[in-house]
């Protein structure tokens, strides 16, 4: 039920806007279509930006459910007075209504979110956020096509369209209604006139929880890359592809079914883990479609291709980083902390437009070029959050790619999973090896010792899990760098170039007495890479 009432949400608000923009044009004149247009996205996106704190706050403070289908009743209240807007033609209170659809949306997005986890299992959240997000770019869709559909076989009669969306804001309502109450979270934050202070210090106070900061902005990336395609495939179609600019609009929609593919296909892959590392792999895929738009800019059949693959790793993109939001937050400030994300997010649509005016108006760079700027941006951005989320990328990367690659055939690793203090020594390793046991054993962090031949220290330098410690280390420091590790819930495995001879039998017992030592073989047996382990006295 939840997955419905977002989905009609989603559908009135794209129909609402965009027959309220034909009205206007229609009403006003072609010539100011453009000015229109402007308009009806900048009111769109204030909403997000002024009450998203607002409505984290409210989501933390009652009943998610019962919220959700007060913005429910408000919705079908703004669409009875959208019928009269309509047919008086009234500019002024068509903007009005659309600033206060778009507060209803911006209100109903902390509780839509935030009741996620607490209407499924911890193991299934991965999974209903596939089905919301891709459901929520098939209402975009639809919603979209709808608007042109609808005004064309009414011969723009615009009040029998607002009517429509009061009949699909009434089976919002319903919907929400048969969505299964929740409990109020407790949490006694008030609202603050001074949102910007309070989401700031959302974020700080997101800091204390590991990999949720990156999480977020990964998650605030998302919509900035998407606003810009949607903002720049009309100029592409245009001066590229010599298409009208309805034609380019359609082309978005491309963009649009591939992300719902992608959401849906994110929800399957991650099953009960949250990956995010799929997440940074996904960045760097929709890097190389911007670049795809930006070589070959007058073809129409490898522009819908690209314009689908960045939809379709968009979705795979941003799955991960939600649903971490979700469950890794705290759970009196989720609301708060989805707000947040979600403020970050509608600032990055401003960023967007701001992007394509110094784009186009002051760099004079074609929409091609453009694209190419923004493949550039999102690369750099995706290498900066694997680097920041390289304890969760590498070993997703090790698990999908080189454990396949390398035919590698993973043990049990029940000795290592019971022990509460354990280090691993990599004998005779690689940085093949080291990545083979990232993939191999969760919460594992490499020791290098600098003189280590192979080793490259500022490769290693940009990933918080490989940790350089100098060669020539005595006992006590070596355990020291080991303890820190094990006291921060980690297992460090000591990466050795040959096999490990302590120098004396003082330096064995200062391990065994600090930790569990279990010793670590990579080897080859009839093609295929296996791993020992093994205990030695």
């Amino acid at each position: 039920m939840l997955n419905l009432a977002q989905f009609l949400g989603v559908i009135n608000d794209n129909v609402f806007k965009f027959t309220m923009a034909f009205l206007l044009i229609d009403a006003l004149g072609k010539e100011h279509a453009s000015i229109i247009l402007s308009a009806t996205g900048a009111i769109y996106v204030i909403p997000f930006l002024l009450f998203s704190s607002s409505a984290g706050i409210l989501a933390d403070r009652f009943s998610k459910q019962k919220l959700l289908v007060i913005m429910k009743i408000a919705e079908m209240a703004v669409m009875i007075l959208a019928i009269f807007a309509f047919a008086a033609i009234s500019v002024v209170s068509c903007y009005i209504l659309l600033f206060l659809l778009a507060t209803h949306s911006a209100m109903f997005g902390p509780s839509k979110y935030g009741i996620i986890p607490e209407l499924v299992e911890s193991d299934r959240v991965s999974r209903a956020n596939g089905l919301i997000t891709s459901f929520t770019y098939l209402a975009i869709i639809i919603g979209t096509f709808l608007a042109s559909f609808l005004t064309e076989i009414t011969s723009k009669r615009f009040v029998l369209i607002a009517v429509f969306c009061f009949f699909v804001a009434m089976g919002g309502f319903f919907s929400a209604l048969r969505i299964k109450r929740t409990q109020p979270q407790g949490s006694q934050k008030k609202m603050n006139v001074f949102f910007v202070r309070e989401i700031f210090r959302t974020l700080k106070a997101s800091t204390q929880t590991p990999h949720l900061l990156p999480a977020i902005f990964g998650s605030a990336y998302f919509l900035f890359i998407g606003a810009f395609t949607q903002l720049n495939i009309i100029p592409f179609a245009i001066q590229s592809l010599s298409l009208s600019e309805v034609s380019g609009g359609y082309l978005f929609l491309a963009t649009a079914l591939g992300i719902a593919i992608g959401s849906f296909l994110a929800g399957k892959m991650s099953k009960k883990r949250i990956e995010l590392g799929m997440s940074c792999l996904a960045g760097i895929g929709i890097a190389l479609s911007f670049f795809l738009l930006a070589i070959f800019p007058s073809n129409l059949t490898k522009s819908i291709i690209a314009l689908i693959l960045i939809g379709v790793l968009g979705g795979i993109f941003i799955v991960p980083f939600d649903t971490f939001i979700q469950l890794y937050s705290n759970k009196e400030k989720r609301g708060q902390t989805i707000a947040a994300s979600n403020f970050l997010a509608f600032f990055g649509v401003l960023i967007a437009s701001l992007a394509l005016y110094l784009f186009s108006q002051v760099l004079y760079l074609s929409p091609a070029g453009g694209f190419a700027v923004m493949g550039s941006i999102t690369l750099i951005t995706s290498c900066v959050l694997m680097a920041c989320l390289s304890d969760l990328f590498l070993p997703y990367f090790s698990r999908h790619f080189l454990h396949r690659i390398y035919r590698f055939r993973a043990p049990s690793i029940e000795k290592i999973e019971q022990s509460s203090k354990t280090i691993l020594i990599l004998e005779k390793g690689t940085w093949r090896d080291a990545l083979l046991v990232l993939g191999t054993v969760d919460r594992v962090r490499i020791l290098v010792p600098r003189s280590t031949k192979g080793h490259h220290s500022r490769f290693y330098r940009l990933f918080n899990t490989f940790h350089l410690i100098p060669a020539e280390e005595d006992p006590m420091q070596l355990i020291a760098h080991a303890k820190k590790l094990l006291d921060r819930g980690l297992i460090p495995c000591l990466l050795l170039e040959q096999p490990f001879h302590p120098r004396s039998r003082s330096f064995f017992d200062l391990f065994r007495n600090s930790a569990r030592l279990i010793f670590v073989r990579i080897e080859r047996v009839n093609n295929h890479l296996t791993m020992q382990f093994s205990l030695r006295d």
